[in-house]
């Protein structure tokens, strides 16, 4: 992406793919923004070494944190959670379509709010 570049979240979008398409909107060395279009897909258990902040832009989403005390958390377009770094997740629904965008940055950055 270009400085100065005017772009829209929810252009370009890849529709109808059997298979979940990202892409990074900005990388900048400990901090990436990346645009993931779900359909329908699920994933695999992620335990991450960056914090990451992720809003759910269009569609419904739930994830499930697996553990003894293991539980789902339900998102809807707007909805936003943080999870730190090391914090066990699995992706267990996405509706078709479902846009996240989803912000990873280091862990341990200190907290200005």
């Amino acid at each position: 992406m270009d400085k100065n570049q005017l772009t829209n979240i929810f252009q370009k979008l890849p529709f109808a793919s059997k298979f979940e398409c990202e892409e990074d909107l900005l990388n900048k060395g400990e901090v990436r923004i990346t645009r993931i279009l779900s359909q329908g897909q699920t994933s695999e258990v992620y335990e991450q070494a960056d914090d990451e902040w992720v809003i759910v832009l269009v569609g419904e989403a739930e994830i499930t944190f697996p553990g003894e005390h293991g539980h789902t958390v339900a998102l809807r377009s707007g909805d936003f959670i943080y999870l730190k770094a090391g914090c066990k997740h699995q992706v267990t629904y996405t509706s078709d379509p479902c846009l996240w965008l989803c912000v990873f940055f280091p862990s341990g950055l200190e907290d200005d709010a």
